[in-house]
């Protein structure tokens, strides 16, 4: 009967180690993966800007990246080809026309109209084939290098693109507008450039 009460005894004990292991071990946080997640809001500059869009367009195309060290085979060789997709807003700088106030005549002199610029640029990649050898790997540089040239290389086709051509077509509305938005309170509206003129 000692016997039989000293089995129980350790098989109690062993249940009761293996429940408080379970509890402690399985439960515990201690082995729950942790998450560290931390972002700051930093403003550097805010400016009041005045620019009307004249025309947006979209530009898709595909970038190939290609490096290698001493000779180009397979062992020593880099490459990626990137899908480039842009969004873009051409238009007018406002803030760079010059108005002329004459409160008397209650007249405005319009001066200067800029040409059309790339007001905003929105570019987003997808990385189709990203292939790398036991040589020559992709480093967090390099990436970020080919990012930076997939975006100029977008900017390279909007600029060789139709998009300023329509954009300079709607200079004339754009001043239409103005004009229309200034006579409707009673004030004159005068533009001084020759160019908009003719």
């Amino acid at each position: 009967m000692k016997k039989i009460n000293q089995i129980i005894f350790i098989l109690l004990l062993l249940v009761g180690a293996l429940t408080l292991g379970y509890f402690i071990g399985f439960k515990s946080e201690m082995f729950k993966s942790k998450e560290i997640e931390s972002a700051q809001v930093m403003m550097e500059k805010i400016s009041k800007v005045f620019k009307m869009v004249a025309v947006e367009g979209e530009v898709s195309e595909i970038y190939d990246y290609k490096a290698y060290q001493y000779l180009d085979v397979s062992l020593l060789r880099k490459k990626a080809l990137v899908r480039v997709k842009a969004k873009v807003s051409i238009g007018y700088d406002l803030d760079k026309v010059e108005f002329v106030i004459d409160d008397a005549t209650k007249t405005i002199r319009m001066k200067n109209f800029p040409e059309p610029e790339m007001l905003y640029v929105e570019h987003d990649l997808d990385y189709y084939d990203l292939q790398e050898s036991m040589f020559n790997e992709f480093s967090a540089d390099d990436l970020t290098k080919i990012n930076a040239r997939a975006k100029e290389y977008a900017t390279t086709l909007i600029e060789k693109g139709p998009l300023f051509q329509k954009a300079k077509e709607q200079k004339g509305e754009i001043i239409s507008l103005l004009s229309d938005m200034w006579q409707q309170t009673g004030w004159t509206f005068v533009i001084e450039d020759s160019i908009l003129q003719g």
